[in-house]
């Protein structure tokens, strides 16, 4: 009797952990799907880099502060998304064990790379990924034990970020990689700057113009005006078409004395005098040179900085309704 009991209880583990096993395959899938639907990839960050100031300066002249943070960062709320989908796969094993089957999630893992086409980033995002989940589980099953303070949610923030420390490393790693071996990264981000510079400069200059032209006719109306009442006062009795010819010659007159202040009427070639200033410029090129290590950098600050702001805290919240659910075991 007893052995059936126990055939029977490891069948039901079995199935139970097939079914674990699918369904952390199902949300490893849907958050890569829903990263891949974001579009947030090595090429869109670096425009973004290299465009930030433009946006965040000619953007708020047309549109609203809101409008902009989210035509510009809702592609990177998607990707969030994405990774909020795997901090939940990863409290999910950290809260229930899966045996052997672990080791065949780099199935859904890699499978998803089509989407991807399999690229450098992606072949370190997944490898890491992987890593985090064979790390979490073994993690979980400590905190469990060696925890006394609000446990279920410790044991998800905890064991997740961690797991995700590793993850990020690796996300550094491929993008490390990627911006070194690939060239067309940099002369996106010394093209999108120049672009991005002489557009605010053009919009400045042109903000300028349009301040001296409207000063420069309130003058000349105001000169004219003046000259017409002397002459009005001078020769009373010409008629109204002689006035007439009169103001139009004074003021062509005057307005072509005053030709050379209409800046607008001065070729100067903005485009390629900015292009040929960046291009020389000492800072830039040494960014160019260090930019690999830099992108690379900046895109890890970013995900820690969001793994201790939300990934962590969430990942507790998620560990507790998952023992709320299964219900809280002592190891």
């Amino acid at each position: 009797m007893m052995k059936k009991e126990k055939s029977k209880n490891g069948e039901k583990n079995m199935k139970t952990e097939i079914l674990e096993f699918i369904f952390i395959s199902v949300l490893f899938s849907l958050g890569f799907l829903v990263l891949y639907i974001s579009n947030v990839n090595l090429n869109s960050i670096t425009l973004l880099q290299a465009s930030f100031i433009k946006i965040f300066t000619l953007g708020v002249q047309e549109h609203s502060a809101f409008e902009v943070f989210i035509s510009t960062f809702s592609e990177i709320l998607t990707a969030i998304l994405s990774f909020i989908i795997f901090c939940f796969a990863l409290s999910f094993l950290s809260v229930r064990k899966i045996g052997n089957l672990r080791y065949f999630l780099i199935i859904p893992i890699f499978l998803s790379g089509i989407l991807f086409n399999f690229s450098i980033l992606f072949l370190f995002f997944g490898f890491g990924l992987f890593v985090s989940c064979l790390y979490v589980i073994p993690l979980g099953e400590t905190y469990k034990k060696e925890l006394k303070k609000w446990k279920k949610f410790r044991v998800g923030s905890n064991a997740v970020s961690k797991s995700l420390f590793v993850l990020f490393l690796f996300i550094f790693l491929g993008s490390f990689i990627s911006f070194s071996i690939n060239d067309s990264y940099r002369q996106v981000f010394l093209n999108t700057t120049i672009s991005s510079i002489t557009d605010i400069v053009s919009s400045e200059i042109s903000n300028f113009n349009t301040q001296i032209g409207n000063s420069t006719n309130e003058i000349i109306s105001q000169v004219v005006e003046n000259q017409m009442k002397a002459i009005r006062e001078q020769y009373p009795n010409l008629t109204e078409e002689q006035y007439l010819q009169i103001e139009t010659g004074i003021r062509k007159d005057i307005e072509k004395k005053m030709g050379s202040l209409k800046v607008n009427e001065v070729n100067l070639n903005l485009s390629s005098v900015i292009s040929k200033g960046i291009e020389n410029s000492i800072l830039l090129n040494a960014f160019l040179v260090w930019f690999p290590i830099i992108m690379s950098f900046t895109i890890w600050v970013f995900l820690e900085f969001l793994r201790g702001l939300l990934f962590s805290p969430i990942s507790g919240v998620f560990s507790m309704i998952l023992f709320s659910v299964f219900g809280f075991q002592e190891e």
